[in-house]
Parts: C-alpha cells; structure tokens; sequence
C-alpha cells in the first residue's frame, strides 16, 4: 500500500512541476521578445551603421524578416516556428540560431561543467573545515581562516578573479609549453575563475547547515554511543546537510551560463556566454531569445535535479515531499 502511494503521488508531483517550468520558459522567451522589439536597439539600423547593408537593403530584409509587421503578428509568427523547433536564423550572419548554439556549446559546455565541478568539491571540502570554527573559541584557527575565505571569494566579482588569474599565469603562457598543457590551461584557468566565485558560494551554504547539523538529534545520539570523530562524521554531517547545500548547488549551475559570459569575454574565449553579449549589443533578435530561454530551461532543469539528488540523500526531504 505505502509503495503504491508513493508511485502515484510523486510521478503528479513532478508532472505538475514539469509544466509549471514550462510555462516559466515561455512567460521568459515572450519577455524577451517583447523588450526586444520594444528596445531603442534596431538591428537594422546597426546593418546600416556598420556599412554590411544599404537603406534599400535593410527596408528589404525588414520585410522579409517580417519586422515591418504588426507585433502581436510577429509574435505569432516567433511561437509557431518555436512549436516546430525553428529558433529562426541570425540576423546578421544568417546562420540557422540552433547551430549556432551547438557550436558555441562546444566550446562552453565542458568549462561549465569542469567550474561546477570544482565549485562543489571546493565548496563542501572548504565549508566542512569552516564548519568547525566554533571549536576553536577566538583563536585564529584553519576553521576561521577557511570561513573568511569563503566569505572573500563569494564577495569576489568573476571579473576580478578571472583578472587575476590571468596576471598570475602570464609566466606560464610565456613559457615553451606543450601544445595540449597550453590548450589545458585555457580552460583551466576560467574554470577555476568560476569556481573560486561558485565553490565559496556554496561553501558558505555547507558550512551552515554542517554547523546546524551537529546540533540535532541524531548527531547527539551519534556521541553518546560512542562514534569517533574524523572524516566518517563528518560524512554523516555532510549527508544530513547536503540537501540545502544541493538546492544551491543546482542554482549556482544554472548562473554558470552568465559567468561564462565573463569569463569568455575576460579570457577571450569563443561560447554562448560571448555570443549572448554580441548579440544583445547588436539587437540580433532571433539569437538573443533563443539563448535567454535556454538559460531559463537550464535553470529550470539543474534545480530538478537538485531536488532529486536531495530526496535521494535525505530521508526528510523525501518525507517533506
């Protein structure tokens, strides 16, 4: 009986919230369009500006692209391709959107997950040695130096450490390096500009909830029978207070989107994050909506698995839900 509650009650759960996120990415991709067109940038204007395009052209290709039309029209127009999976093509380049996302991902997609692999071994090693600062009365212990850490790298703006960085591995650049170790280096040191930002981030999340977690039950009970400390409890500590921490963790992966917008511009790396910031300035629609709903459907996606990751680790949550 329990186990046929729990397979009817959680598949709605998800279902129910399956949808909500996607009317999330549509409320997102109907902003987007509309603070576009209703914007003072005029990507036509920019053709014109920059020489790529005549007035007789860009009258031209205004009505082909159906920006002369009536704006509710085009709207329509916008919904129906993205219902037939058309993310419609740059108006600059003319490539089709969706490969140009593709490509770009290429480049993006391992430095985010290599940042938020970092960020999360970074942030619960260093928050579960802050963790213990309270132990050590006003002394300045390795716990109060990890916690002051982490506070300064979550103040940290990614520009700056990514500036950093970079006057830090000038040698290293300079230096008759190996092709595939100087090729290594170009997506290490972004990484590790986003994870310094991220992984204090959520170190700071898992500091707390160890911290709160030594005062529950279970750890009490956990004394009182006897279990040494060391790194077996602090295990335990970390179970007990990994839900909040990835609740953070799925967020802060979504975020990773905007700093790679900075750290690709910073260490001049091609990706999505440089390719939103040249079409935004350049008001090339089509391209700026796709990526703004992508970065919501991601968003949206990284917290669902935090959620389940949670419920995986934690009783409680499982209960909660």
């Amino acid at each position: 009986m329990p186990d046929k509650k729990v397979g009817t009650i959680i598949p709605m759960r998800y279902i129910r919230r399956i949808l909500e996120n996607l009317i999330v990415v549509w409320a997102v991709a109907t902003l987007a369009f509309f603070a576009l067109r209703l914007g003072r940038v005029d990507p036509l204007a920019s053709l014109t500006a920059e020489g790529l395009a005549t007035q007789e052209q860009a009258a031209e290709m205004r009505r082909a692209l159906g920006l002369d039309r009536p704006l509710l029209d085009q709207y329509a127009q916008y919904f129906s391709g993205v219902l037939r999976g058309d993310l419609g093509r740059s108006i600059f380049s003319g490539q089709d959107v969706a490969g140009m996302i593709a490509s770009a991902a290429a480049y993006t997609v391992p430095l985010a997950v290599l940042a938020w692999i970092l960020s999360v071994a970074f942030g619960l090693a260093i928050g579960a040695v802050a963790s213990r600062r309270d132990r050590r009365g006003s002394g300045m212990g390795i716990g109060r130096i990890a916690s002051a850490a982490l506070a300064v790298g979550a103040a940290t703006p990614v520009a700056w450490s990514g500036l950093i960085l970079l006057w830090a591995a000038v040698p290293l650049f300079t230096a008759p390096l190996p092709d595939p170790l100087r090729g290594g280096l170009r997506l290490l040191l972004p990484a590790l500009a986003l994870a310094w930002t991220v992984g204090s981030s959520i170190g700071r999340a898992a500091e707390t909830s160890i911290r709160e977690s030594r005062g529950e039950l279970f750890h009490l009970a956990m004394r009182a029978h006897g279990f040494p400390r060391g790194v077996q409890a602090d295990w335990r500590m970390l179970r007990a207070a990994m839900a909040p921490v990835l609740a953070l963790a799925g967020m802060e992966a979504a975020f990773l989107l905007g700093g790679t917008m900075i750290t690709e511009v910073v260490f001049a790396r091609p990706g999505l994050g440089r390719m939103l910031v040249d079409a935004a300035l350049r008001g090339d629609y089509p391209v700026v909506q796709a990526l703004l709903a992508l970065a919501a459907l991601g968003y949206i996606l990284f917290g669902m698995i935090a959620d389940v990751s949670a419920a995986m680790l934690d009783p409680r949550v499982r209960e909660a839900s």
